[in-house]
């Protein structure tokens, strides 16, 4: 299915880290454990976790040809409830 690209298999905490790509991600898709993504410069590669964690804004996708994918939060739309 995706075994031509690059998985990305650990995540490095922000600023640990220089990146070389970009992707940008809402709340839904930053809670994986395994999915295809492509980055804002174009490198597609598969996250591909032992187990599913959130990602959070500046978190580092570590591909195993040792390029690091810096994870950025998508703006979203929220609602304010007030009682």
């Amino acid at each position: 299915m995706h075994d031509s690209l690059p998985r990305a298999t650990r995540v490095a905490p922000p600023g640990s880290f220089t990146a070389d790509a970009e992707v940008m991600l809402d709340f839904d898709d930053r809670f994986r454990r395994r999915k295809r993504y492509e980055s804002a410069g174009g490198i597609p590669f598969v996250l591909d976790l032992a187990e599913a964690q959130v990602l959070r804004d500046g978190d580092g996708l570590i591909l195993e040809d040792g390029r690091v994918v810096l994870v950025r939060a998508a703006e979203e739309p929220l609602v304010e409830i007030r009682g």
